[in-house]
């Protein structure tokens, strides 16, 4: 690749413009949240020469002591913790304390804050830790030294246009005593690279590369960059989106796959298995076909989660109840890390589903295990004997009479067949984190799903996290989406957030608002007012987190929603002997629009489990994961509570404020239930509730709106006039109503604003 040469009057980065510990300093002063020394393991610390950039591998710890006046000291594992350790200097008049490391060779280490010698702390500004096994496995920070010896290259920023075109700007860092940039090379994942330009500064390391003509869908641009005396390339690797079905994932609509149990090869309807724990023979191929035939795009889906594909043991076991044998069609059982499970289909057949998905502007995020493994997985003897599980004598299994969830849950075992992995030694936690980043560079993932989160210590999710962002800029290219599973109540909201933040994962499972939904409008045992209860105390719970809670009615874990509406799920139903019936009842159907309407309207990502949008039956795990029935298999009401999710998830990807948080509730009363989504630039949708029996006109004021006018309700195409005064709508029973500005493009169709 020819490099050209750029003005050197206009630099597009400074040459200590990232590392510079005086814009550190200064954004702690300012009380920004500023970075810790793990620091600088993330961020690339820089020792300017004259001429251009080198790299340096000096780290830094900053600290406010909590008694004024204290001395701060660090200790750490580089000269096994010995006191008195290494002072911090005061900086500044504001509190703030530094000291900087610089003599430490490549590797990990752990390290903590002593306050006058004592009283040891993690550092707060340090998301990463690792456990101190001579302490009883004591949490500290953590820190990483890269290898100086070689180059290194950051992304920048990057940037994309509407018209295919990629920008990317990155910066060269000279191994230390190393030159500057002198050749780069450009190429995009599996695919030829279209006309691109390189423009290079090596004086200040800056590297901007442009690629025009690019078809919708992900595109990853690779960086390799070299010094002239220097045979190690410095790497790094770009994603740009051209038109994606959605940009944010705060807005858009996931789509969460069985794959054993959703479509047959050409996307061919499934018999279902002879047992509920049995394989009935779905494919990857089979989730293609459906993307293909356009099945999740007439559901405005924007995203794709699949059950973990890794390769599984054939034989089949008893599960938790003892008392039924059960495959690994589901995926969690996992034999081997790195291997795709042939009977689902082969890794060629995961990359053509994944590109087929982007070509589509789809995002796909895989489900992960990082928890547990298979007692026939070649690691797991080698971790009994190293000392890498969680064992105990006798063995703990979760939920047993002497092994209680709320006790053992970071080191019970799921069954005496699925050893539990001791995520606090660093050997075992770093090759977790290895196989999360190998499943999406590999298959160029946009993101997981991570299993089980609560059963591993939140230093493993956090891990998992910062490797994975680490290997792609930006750093929204990849989504984070935990299962922390809760019951009913509010108290789950506090166990769901545990997990969120900017150093944490991205999302979680809403399960406390999935349980009272099924309250109000499966059971109907309580009224709206509980919903709009639920959602301000977790509105309240997440302000500022930046994280995005999936909304859902169920998943592949609980019963469904439908048979739970119908009442065939009472005491002593066993969906072994006696599966609930699909539903005939028209007004089960008419609750499930509600429901889905709900999660299709609301903030947040919602979650559709397959099946759902057709009212698929099922009781508790395995009966909530039957095959996806085929269209013709379907009644008339089941194709109009399709009808009705597709409309709506339509309705979704079109309308901008979806992408918002904003909500603003007008009615929550009972059988009654209205909210806006109104940004006040953007065409606002107004969602109108009857969950009851007979028809209502609950009275709607949308106060000074500058949309009001003429309305038009996207499911059923009527229109009505909604003034700034109160105004009464006519609710039929068991409806849900999605008015937008008759003058909005989404008000006719949808479907005809997606990208």
């Amino acid at each position: 690749m020819t490099i050209v040469a750029r003005d050197p009057h206009a630099p597009l980065l400074s040459c200590c413009g990232v590392g510079d510990r005086g814009t550190i300093a200064g954004r702690r002063g300012r009380g920004g949240r500023g970075v810790g020394l793990s620091a600088l393991a993330g961020l690339l610390a820089v020792a300017c020469s004259n001429d251009h950039p080198q790299r340096s591998c000096a780290s830094e710890v900053w600290a406010q002591p909590q008694r004024p006046g204290a001395a701060l000291s660090v200790v750490g594992s580089w000269d096994g913790w010995l006191l008195p350790g290494r002072p911090l200097r005061q900086v500044g008049d504001e509190g703030w304390q530094r000291v900087v490391i610089d003599d430490l060779a490549a590797g990990e280490y752990g390290y903590l804050i002593l306050e006058d010698g004592a009283d040891g702390r993690m550092d707060e500004l340090n998301p990463l830790s690792l456990f101190w096994a001579e302490q009883g496995d004591l949490e500290v920070s953590r820190l990483e030294v890269g290898d100086c010896g070689a180059p290194a290259l950051e992304i920048a920023e990057v940037r994309v246009d509407e018209g295919g075109g990629l920008e990317v700007d990155a910066r060269f860092l000279a191994a230390q005593g190393g030159g500057p940039v002198a050749d780069v090379a450009v190429a995009l994942d599996g695919a030829e690279l279209p006309a691109a330009s390189v423009e290079v500064e090596p004086a200040s390391g800056s590297i901007r590369v442009r690629v025009g003509g690019l078809a919708q869908g992900k595109h990853g641009l690779v960086i390799d960059a070299r010094a002239a005396e220097d045979e190690r390339p410095a790497s790094a690797r770009a994603v740009g989106w051209v038109r994606p079905r959605s940009s944010t994932w705060e807005g858009g609509t996931l789509y969460h796959v069985v794959i054993d149990r959703f479509r047959g090869d050409g996307g061919a309807p499934l018999d279902p298995p002879a047992d509920p724990g049995g394989r009935a023979g779905g494919t990857l191929d089979g989730v293609r076909a459906a993307i293909e035939g356009g099945a999740l795009d007439r559901l405005g889906v924007t995203a794709l989660w699949l059950s973990p594909v890794y390769l599984g043991p054939e034989a089949a076991r008893l599960g938790r109840d003892d008392d039924h044998l059960y495959t690994n069609y589901h995926g969690y059982w996992v034999e081997d890390g790195r291997a795709v499970e042939p009977q689902i289909g082969s890794e060629e057949a995961l990359r053509r589903l994944v590109a087929s998905a982007h070509s589509r502007g789809i995002k796909v995020l895989l489900d992960v295990v990082p928890n547990h493994i298979y007692e026939d997985n070649p690691w797991a003897a080698e971790l009994a004997a190293s000392g890498g599980l969680n064992v105990r004598d006798p063995l703990c299994i979760c939920g047993a009479e002497d092994c209680s969830w709320g006790a053992w849950i970071q080191t019970c075992w799921f069954t005496d067949y699925l050893p539990d992995l001791r995520l606090k030694d660093a050997e075992v936690m770093a090759r977790v984190v290895a196989d999360a980043v190998w499943w999406t560079t590999t298959f160029d993932l946009d993101g997981v799903r991570v299993d089980a989160v609560p059963m591993m210590p939140r230093a493993a999710t956090r891990r998992i996290a910062a490797g994975i962002r680490a290997s792609a800029a930006p750093r929204g290219a990849f989504f984070l989406l935990g299962e922390v599973f809760t019951g009913p109540g509010a108290w789950g909201i506090d166990a769901i957030r545990y997990y969120l933040g900017p150093d944490g994962i991205d999302s979680v499972f809403d399960f406390p608002l999935m349980w009272t939904i099924r309250d109000v409008v499966a059971h109907r045992s309580v009224g709206f007012e509980a919903l709009e209860a639920m959602l301000a105390a977790t509105e309240a719970a997440i302000a500022g987190s930046g994280a995005v809670l999936g909304r859902f009615i169920g998943n592949h874990d609980t019963s469904r929603f439908a048979s739970e509406s119908a009442g065939d799920l009472g005491e002593g139903v066993d969906p072994w002997v006696d599966p609930p019936p699909q539903p005939t009842a028209p007004e089960v159907y008419e609750r499930q629009a509600i429901a889905l309407g709900l999660t299709l309207t609301l903030p947040g990502l919602a979650v559709l489990y397959y099946g759902d949008e057709v009212g698929l039956a099922g009781g508790d795990d395995p009966d909530c994961r039957r095959v996806m029935p085929g269209d013709d298999a379907l009644t008339p009401a089941q194709r109009a509570l399709r009808a009705s999710a597709e409309r709506l998830g339509q309705l979704r990807r079109c309308l901008p404020v979806m992408a918002s948080d904003v909500r603003r509730t007008l009615v929550a009363d009972g059988d009654l239930y209205a909210f806006t989504r109104d940004d006040g630039v953007d065409a606002p949708l107004v969602v109108v509730i009857n969950r009851g029996d007979a028809p209502a006109s609950p009275v709607i004021d949308l106060g000074a709106s500058a949309w009001a006018g003429e309305f038009v309700d996207v499911l059923s195409g009527e229109r009505l006039a909604l003034g700034e005064g109160p105004t009464p709508v006519a609710a039929p029973a068991r409806s849900i109503q999605a008015l937008v500005p008759a003058a909005s493009p989404c008000a006719a169709d949808p479907g005809t604003s997606d990208p």
